[in-house]
């Protein structure tokens, strides 16, 4: 199965197997924010970025950028399996693998620590993302009866 990239057969084809790299590069985006060290002095543009919201703000943007996450890797693994619930537990344990080892990035970067807070907090991002998920799905379902 293809989809198509645009308004129009003649522009890119993506194959549904190459969803998996939308999820890949989200979680570098991640990587790339997780990266940003957090020494109280701005040095680079990188180091802004953190400045803009209180640490309690950051900590709560890690429910939607997780959340996030697991949307992607649902929509990614479409192609790869078949069913609802496969599709979703899959989902969810890809996004706190990642989660663990995101935190566990975060202890070799300056001014930045790895949390359980901020595991509890991905988790329920996944969480309510993919309840959702399933919610529209099992609505959906129940329509077209």
């Amino acid at each position: 199965m293809q989809y198509s990239l645009g308004y129009s057969n003649n522009n890119i084809i993506m194959s549904a197997k190459l969803r998996i790299l939308i999820p890949l590069a989200y979680m570098l985006g991640i990587f790339a924010l997780s990266s940003i060290p957090d020494t109280g002095k701005i040095e680079t543009q990188a180091e802004k970025i953190l400045q803009w919201a209180s640490p309690e703000f950051q900590n709560f943007l890690h429910i939607p950028l997780f959340g996030g996450l697991a949307g992607c890797w649902y929509w990614a693994l479409n192609s790869w399996l078949g069913s609802v619930n496969s599709k979703i537990v899959t989902a969810f344990s890809f996004t706190i693998i990642y989660s663990f080892l995101d935190e566990y990035h975060q202890l070799s970067v300056p001014g930045r620590f790895g949390s359980f807070t901020d595991l509890g907090l991905n988790a329920i991002g996944a969480i309510l993302m993919l309840s959702m998920i399933a919610i529209h799905h099992k609505s959906t379902q129940n329509n077209s009866i």
